[in-house]
């Protein structure tokens, strides 16, 4: 359920794209956001009662991320990738290790534990990086929809990593995922000549 709501977030990009980025959707924009969360709805199958808190946390997490991907795009044009990286980075590790005393229980990680979580923040960084560097030669309104592309690796890598096959109804949603994708695709073709990419910044 929670999924199915942070996957609200490339919707609304391109709701908003229009009034504060003078973005030009368009029908294809508007089919490949639908399609794709209707993709999520197929591999998340929300149901049941919801928790209130975790539904008021969850919204809090979708304003976060689709005030981020605006910005990401505004300050691409004056900002290197590099910076906008970093600050991002030093914000989180700022506020989240103010809290750590409160949170920080059980044992020590071991050593395994250790190199893990710097794999995992190489690789975030990398894919953070490139995230960003994304706003810089097309539009928020075509990357959003891209966004359901992370469900579609988690089903694929959770098959292949942890042997954990998704069932019918999932492959579906990972198809429809994928279908949006191809949209989006078409769609920046379409675009890429009337819409000017961000002028570049040295990084």
């Amino acid at each position: 359920e929670m999924t199915s709501i942070i996957f609200l977030s490339p919707m609304l990009i391109v709701l908003l794209a229009r009034p504060l980025l003078g973005e030009q959707i368009g029908w294809l924009g508007w089919a490949a956001a639908i399609t794709g969360f209707l993709g999520v709805l197929f591999v998340a199958r929300p149901g049941g009662v919801l928790d209130g808190a975790g539904i008021a946390f969850t919204l809090c997490a979708v304003a976060a991320n689709v005030a981020y991907q605006l910005l990401s795009r505004v300050l691409a044009g004056t900002e290197r990738t590099v910076a906008l990286t970093f600050y991002s980075a030093v914000a989180g590790a700022i506020l989240f290790g103010l809290s750590l005393p409160w949170y920080w229980r059980g044992e020590a990680p071991s050593l395994l534990q250790v190199l893990l979580f710097l794999s995992l923040g190489i690789t975030a960084t990398l894919g953070h990086y490139l995230f960003t560097a994304a706003f810089r030669h097309a539009t928020a309104s075509v990357l959003a929809p891209l966004n359901y592309m992370q469900l579609l690796w988690a089903g694929l890598l959770g098959w292949l990593v942890f042997d954990h096959l998704p069932d019918r109804l999932s492959i579906l949603g990972m198809a429809i995922i994928i279908g949006s994708g191809v949209l989006v695709a078409i769609k920046h073709q379409r675009t890429r000549a009337a819409v000017p990419p961000v002028p570049p910044v040295a990084d």
